[in-house]
């Protein structure tokens, strides 16, 4: 990724995405000399969270690890990009639980990562809210949710 290279053990990737499991069978991957390319559009920082998730270290009495809404973000991007079902199950659940994320971003998450679960209750949250409607709010929605917020408002 950007250069890099992460010494994973690609076994622990092909579990969770076909994508890796073909890549294995090609021999990719198993030997320094054959790295696997990742695409462009794959940042260090964004592989860094996903690897945070499918290679956990296993350590006795160790707290797990706390993400921050970006990287469960990174991580999302990723399995999605990768259909790794189970890793985009377990961050969807876990950014369900992250106190105070707007409902204006659940949207824009929903539209983008296909959680159409999380559009009726968003939808709901701004529609109750006491504040206006911010420009960056606009800007994420686009026009034409905004005017259909606006009619269920009125």
């Amino acid at each position: 990724v950007d250069n890099l290279l992460f010494q994973v053990p690609i076994q622990l990737l092909a579990a969770e995405s076909a994508y890796f499991r073909t890549r294995m069978d090609q021999n990719d991957g198993l030997k320094e000399e054959n790295p696997i390319q990742l695409d462009t559009d794959v940042s260090p920082e964004d592989f860094r969270q996903l690897l945070r998730v499918v290679c956990p270290p296993k350590r006795f009495n160790v707290e797990p690890e706390v993400f921050s809404f970006g990287q469960w973000i990174s991580v999302l991007k990723l399995a999605k990009k990768w259909d790794m079902d189970e890793v985009r199950a377990y961050a969807i659940s876990a950014i369900r639980k992250l106190p105070d994320i707007d409902p204006v971003d659940k949207i824009v998450l929903a539209r983008t990562y296909d959680i159409p679960t999380w559009l009726g209750p968003s939808f709901n949250e701004i529609l109750q809210r006491s504040r206006s409607l911010t420009e960056s709010d606009v800007d994420k929605l686009g026009i034409p949710t905004i005017v259909r917020l606006m009619e269920l408002r009125d």
